[in-house]
């Protein structure tokens, strides 16, 4: 590196004096910020160039700590190196990256909640939480779908869900909306073992419940296309194919390979976030009955209701009641289950 340079016509080619070192630290040399500026630098047969455009001033400005061997190690490789783990750091991670990486596998819910809200709304608020608006082309024009990424805490009772009531106050639905609750199987084998299930055979079990699940869903829900009552994992005995789009089942294996879980389709819309909870907790128990395979799956409506827990029990049969018989007043949590908000 050197501080003066000028052209000699006589041998053509640029001369330079006044060498400086890398390793110099004196108050004169390149490796002081101050000189930078001032100072010239360019390799032979080279034109000079200001030194502070060269990599090293821009290390040595940067504060970026230098590889114990140049020789040994490529600079522009290292250079490389370092703007890439900047940038990784710069980089602000959502908080439902955190949540995925952070919560044991197996025990994050994801809701979709289908309708059509009174207020107005921002798309793309998940950047900072774990709630979502976004666009669904199932709905009519005005149509959103709020997501919300959450977890059974200590008290039994879902993170978060209750606070959504505001933002779904004076919202509304109809027979185009659906409730959609992606259960977490990350942590279910690829192959079953003596004890759990693989998360495909959890899956086919769950599908033995159609019959059953049908008495807890409204009439809209039976003949929808985007929520077809058919196993759609290829490779099962009992797959059917579906011409509107194979993920439109009411239990979607497609989204195992998405996002991690199977996902329940097959509610009807609501904003009672008392139901959306109970319904919530009910995919995720029901699920994980299945993924074990010492658990025999219920084939009635009486062996369905003695494996559930009390109150969740409670909830399915007032639920049942509500959409195919007759019922007095009842609590807040019973009437999440009869809601006339389907």
């Amino acid at each position: 590196m050197f501080n003066t340079a000028g052209y000699a016509h006589k041998s053509r080619r640029y001369m330079y004096a006044n060498r400086v070192s890398i390793n110099t630290i004196s108050e004169h040399g390149l490796t002081n910020p101050h000189n930078m500026d001032t100072l010239s630098i360019a390799p032979v047969h080279g034109f000079p160039i200001p030194a502070k455009h060269t990599l090293l001033a821009q290390l040595l400005k940067s504060g970026t700590p230098f590889p114990s061997s140049l020789s040994n190690y490529p600079i522009i490789d290292y250079i490389r190196d370092v703007r890439r783990l900047k940038r990784q750091q710069k980089e602000k991670v959502s908080d439902i990256q955190k949540a995925k990486d952070l919560m044991p596998l197996g025990c994050l819910l994801g809701v979709e909640i289908e309708h059509y809200p009174m207020r107005d709304y921002r798309l793309g608020t998940g950047k900072t939480n774990l709630s979502n608006y976004c666009h669904d082309g199932s709905l009519d024009q005005g149509g959103i779908e709020l997501r919300r990424l959450t977890w059974v805490g200590q008290n039994g009772r879902i993170n978060g869900i209750l606070s959504l009531k505001p933002l779904l106050e004076g919202a509304t639905v109809n027979q185009r909306c659906g409730l959609h609750v992606h259960v977490d199987v990350r942590h279910l084998p690829t192959v079953s073992t003596e004890t759990v299930c693989s998360v495909g055979e959890t899956y086919d079990r769950l599908c033995q419940l159609y019959p059953i699940l049908k008495r807890l869903v409204p009439k809209s829900r039976l003949r929808s296309s985007y929520c077809r009552w058919s196993n759609n994992r290829r490779g099962s005995e009992t797959y059917r194919s579906n011409s509107a789009g194979n993920r439109y089942s009411a239990l979607n294996y497609d989204s195992v390979s998405e996002h991690g879980t199977i996902e329940w389709r097959m509610q009807g819309g609501s904003t009672n976030v008392v139901k959306i909870e109970s319904w919530a907790l009910l995919c995720q128990f029901l699920t994980r009955w299945a993924s074990v395979r010492g658990n025999s799956m219920p084939r009635n409506w009486d062996q369905f209701i003695a494996i559930l827990p009390q109150w969740l029990a409670s909830w399915c049969v007032l639920r049942q009641e509500r959409l195919h018989g007759d019922l007095g007043p009842v609590d807040e949590r019973v009437s999440s289950a009869v809601s006339q908000n389907e």
